[in-house]
Order: structure tokens, then sequence, then C-alpha cells
């Protein structure tokens, strides 16, 4: 007889649930079942009529006891109607909680955007000065690689970069017109040693390009730059003479060349020169 109320009592009143401690622990946890709440509920509804039917036999007296708990009806409602606001006051702050966690997501989500374009720009910084240390280094190969002919000389190197300068002083220099100018350099740079030299042009105005590029991405001075002190400090008096007469003449490697330095400040002795070439549209 026991062990059947036991077997009913588990299947419809309550339900056992094991909860573990560790590995090995396990303690008994019993939960009311709902259908036990809701016949218990009806059980009360039940007794409370059947009562209230025993106890009263005239129905007006009846219905002043059932009267006697109007109060206790409003009561309830009240309290129903607290439960509601109150409810609705702890969604309200539910959701400013998600709103703020949204704001605390948001403003992580910008703060690693920010980190990562840090990184980005690192990484631009480093390939940038890696491209252009490079550039600086192959321009003194350039240098040392450098073959100048002259009659039945060669000179190589720097050596050859004084007697270009020679050479380019004895054609360039006497140019006494504008038109007379811009013919001769012309010449010059069609001719065998200027030919040589075309490499060495290149690779300084690709040096220059990038310096000019990087400036203008980070917003710069290019003049004010410490890679454009870098890149100016390379040149000895030669090679600011063969760079104010080869790049100067024309207008494309003129214009960027004089964002980073005037022409007057290359070869002073000829002022009159680069007014000349200032006005040139090679």
């Amino acid at each position: 007889m026991f062990d059947k109320f036991k077997k009913f009592y588990t299947k419809h009143i309550v339900e056992d649930l094991e909860v573990k401690d560790g590995e090995e622990k396990k303690q008994g946890f019993r939960v009311w079942k709902l259908s036990s709440i809701i016949l218990a509920f009806f059980l009360i509804w039940g007794l409370s009529g059947m009562i209230v039917y025993f106890l009263f036999c005239n129905w007006s007296d009846r219905g002043t006891f059932g009267d006697m708990f109007g109060a206790v009806n409003a009561l309830f409602s009240a309290l129903a109607f607290a439960g509601l606001v109150y409810t609705l006051f702890v969604q309200r702050y539910e959701l400013s909680l998600q709103r703020k966690e949204l704001e605390l997501q948001r403003k992580e989500v910008k703060r690693n955007g920010d980190q990562l374009e840090e990184q980005k720009n690192v990484m631009l910084q480093q390939s940038f000065e890696n491209t252009f240390f490079k550039m600086i280094e192959l321009h003194h190969n350039l240098i040392n690689s450098l073959t100048v002919s002259l009659g039945s000389y060669s000179y190589n190197g720097r050596e050859g970069l004084f007697y270009l300068r020679e050479w380019m002083n004895s054609i360039l220099h006497g140019s006494q017109f504008e038109t007379e100018l811009e013919t001769n350099i012309s010449e010059f740079m069609n001719n065998g040693n200027g030919r040589n030299i075309k490499q060495y042009l290149n690779n300084f105005y690709s040096l220059l390009m990038i310096i000019h590029k990087h400036c203008t991405k980070t917003k710069e001075v290019i003049k004010d730059s410490d890679y454009t002190m870098i890149a100016l400090s390379q040149l000895s008096d030669d090679e600011r003479y063969i760079i104010f007469y080869a790049l100067g003449y024309r207008e494309e490697t003129r214009s960027l060349l004089e964002s980073f330095i005037s022409l007057d400040e290359l070869n002073p002795s000829a002022k009159h020169h680069a007014n000349w070439m200032r006005r040139m549209k090679t």
C-alpha cells in the first residue's frame, strides 16, 4: 500500500531530480509538478464552495458572506495591477541594460577597428621605409656602376660624375638664349653619356615620387620631411648640377623636383637658366 502511494505521489505530485556535485556525490531534489499545483487550486476552490454551501443554509447569508470578500478582490486586483506596473519597469530596466550593452559592443568594435587601422598604418609605414632605403641603396649602386666616356678615356663611379659635370658645363653653361639652352640639353640627354645616366635619373625621380605620395597621404610638408632631407643629403655637388639640367628642363620632372628643392639651390651660378627652364614646356 505504501509503495503504491509513493508511486502515485512521485508520478502525479512531485518529480525527483538529480543534482550532481562533482562526479560521485548525488543529492535528490524534488520539484512540484504543474498538474499538482492546478489540482490543489481546484480542490481548494471546490472545498471552499462546499463549506459555504453547508455552513450557510440561507442564500441571503451566503450573499452577505460573499460580499465580505469584495475588499479582498479589490486588493488582489490592485496587487495584480501593481505587478503589471512593476513588470513594465523591470522590462524598461532590462531594455536600458541591453542598450548599454549594445553601446559597449559598438565601442569595442570601434576600438578594434581603430587598432586594425593603426596596425595597417604601421605596416604601410614599414613597407614604405623598406622601399625607400632600398632605393637609396640602389642610388649608390647605380653611381658605382656608372661609366662615362670622353674621347678615348672612360671614367667610372663618382669620378665619372665629375667629368660628366665638366662636360655638361662646357656645353650648357655657355648657352645665351632659352632656345639654345633647350636645344643643348635635349642633344646632351640623347647622346651616349646622357643615355648612360637615365637609369640613375629614373631611380632618383622614382625616389622623389614615393616620398611625395607618402607625404601626401600623411599630410606632411614635403620640404620639411625627414625622408626629403635623407634623399637630398645623398646628392653630391656633381649630382646636384646634373639633376638641375637633366630633370629641370622637362615640365613634368621639374614640377616634382621643385616640390622638394628650388632649382636655384641646385645650381646657384646659373639662376637665369633656372628661370628659362621654368618656362620650358618639353
